[in-house]
């Protein structure tokens, strides 16, 4: 009962969280003298007005599931994953790189090679900052940031260098053969497999995180350190292992971004592994929440398009959404944290 209790309370809180910055959204949304209702009503048709509408926002919504489970799943492991951003760069690069190298192969074959190559690159890409903080005790804060500049510039290498397509005006890469690129699962939208690809991969992390007992060690070295040596845990392997993990899910979405988009460039990711860490937030760190609060991001960015054409609503605004949702999750957690250590205490 008291599990049930629990899983309740953790999906009240992220409701409460976004019904509160709808309201709030509103009223900012009036006090600017624009027209609120219209500005919804416009956010809610971009994602939901039709099939070809909804297809967008799982389009969407993709990329921030992958590093949304990246970010959450390290966050588990208590290693703050600052570096999904550069995970999922790290993937779209690899995956570009094999779509070019590749293009005899079929695409039955291609599609899940890119898929492959982008796990193992994103993987690397976490693998580093883990095993500096695991050996030497570097934050794993500070390398993570700044290995997603390494890997931004070294994107920017490629598409004015190897991989440039110079037929094309802006730096951008080849595109990945034909065979390579993602193909629609509902004829008429754009709609592909990646997001459904995304809920399986997300309930396999669930079941790996509450089901098995590598679950259980990497949640007990996020709970615990010292509680976790008491138990014969190796946290720095512990640790490396879900690095391993989150890198491999952020480089997965990054190649399938890349199977969308058909080649690569700067501008590949407008900061989706930033976005990420609010996607993990509201959802307390859990696989399955993850694919909800992709969801909604997915919609928001969706919809502030709709928003600013409808109604000449900034695009900002969307933004400004996102953070008060992240401002509410926090203060809900921080609440419920008080909670119970006074709950503690008056036991004592």
């Amino acid at each position: 009962m008291s599990t049930l209790k629990n899983r309740l309370r953790s999906c009240i809180r992220p409701a409460c969280a976004v019904l509160l910055a709808l309201g709030i959204i509103w009223v900012i949304l009036i006090l600017a003298q624009y027209d609120a209702a219209l500005a919804f009503k416009a956010l809610f048709e971009a994602g939901f007005k039709n099939i070809k509408a909804f297809g967008n926002v799982l389009n969407r919504a993709c990329p921030l599931l992958f590093t949304g489970l990246a970010v959450a799943f390290a966050l588990r492991g208590n290693m703050i994953n600052i570096g999904a951003e550069g995970q999922f760069l790290a993937g779209t690069m690899a995956a570009t790189w094999t779509g070019i190298a590749f293009f005899p192969l079929p695409g039955f074959i291609l599609i899940p090679l890119m898929l492959l190559m982008g796990a193992f690159a994103g993987a690397a890409w976490g693998f580093f900052p883990a095993i500096l903080k695991a050996k030497l005790g570097v934050s794993e804060v500070i390398t993570t940031i700044m290995f997603n500049y390494v890997a931004l510039h070294i994107i920017g290498a490629l598409v004015r260098g190897p991989l440039q397509d110079i037929t094309q005006a802006e730096p951008q890469s080849y595109p990945i053969a034909k065979q390579a690129f993602l193909p629609s699962i509902i004829p008429g939208t754009k709609m592909h497999f990646g997001f459904l690809l995304g809920i399986i991969f997300a309930v396999v992390l669930y079941i790996l995180l509450f089901k098995t007992y590598f679950g259980y060690e990497v949640r007990a070295v996020g709970h615990s350190h010292t509680a976790a040596k008491a138990l014969g845990i190796s946290v720095n392997r512990t640790s490396i292992y879900a690095m391993l993990i989150a890198g491999g899910m952020a480089g997965i979405g990054g190649a399938i971004e890349i199977g969308y988009n058909h080649y690569l460039l700067e501008s590949i990711s407008p900061g989706y592994g930033f976005t990420a860490i609010a996607v993990a937030i509201l959802a307390s760190n859990n696989p399955i929440g993850v694919i909800f609060s992709s969801l909604l991001f997915g919609f928001l960015s969706a919809g502030s398009t709709a928003m600013q054409r409808a109604a000449g609503v900034s695009a900002t605004f969307v933004e400004v959404f996102q953070g008060l949702i992240v401002i509410f999750i926090a203060i809900a957690a921080e609440t419920n944290t008080v909670q119970r250590r006074r709950f503690k205490k008056i036991n004592l």
